[in-house]
């Protein structure tokens, strides 16, 4: 590669990082929401207004906090970013598609995240990560 990006090539190994680190912390504290009885039932309750049983609010929950502490680390990020990128489009596709919310105002957040979990399911962790230190 050439041209005005070249100077920032010895700085690549830091955006898996900064990607892990901004979705990482984004899902635990969404997950910190659900954590306390009322977010606990209100989680319940919206699973159930999507046709799921409110044991998923859980698997949700536990998913976004323990994966999110997982990106953070860099640890087994392929296989999180890939559980994130199938939870993110459940809901979407139960949620706010069905309720037919637009794109802006809707599901533009939802975009996001898939994108970026996608990014670190094809890259990883980089070289900033647990995943490099054991040769994952």
């Amino acid at each position: 590669m050439s041209g005005i990006l070249e100077p920032l090539l010895p700085y690549t190994p830091y955006l898996a990082l900064l990607v892990r680190v901004w979705v990482g912390t984004n899902f635990i504290l969404h997950a910190n929401l659900k954590l306390p009885k009322k977010g606990r039932e209100q989680a319940a309750q919206w699973m159930k207004s999507m046709g799921l049983p409110a044991v998923a609010a859980s698997l949700a929950t536990t998913l976004e906090l323990v994966g999110g502490i997982f990106l953070i680390l860099g640890l087994i990020v392929p296989v999180v970013a890939l559980l994130f990128v199938i939870e993110m489009i459940s809901t979407s596709a139960l949620n706010k598609l069905k309720m037919k919310k637009g794109y802006i105002g809707g599901y533009e957040l939802d975009v996001l995240y898939i994108l970026l979990d996608i990014v670190l399911f094809v890259l990883g962790g980089g070289a900033l990560s647990i995943d490099s230190v054991i040769g994952l």
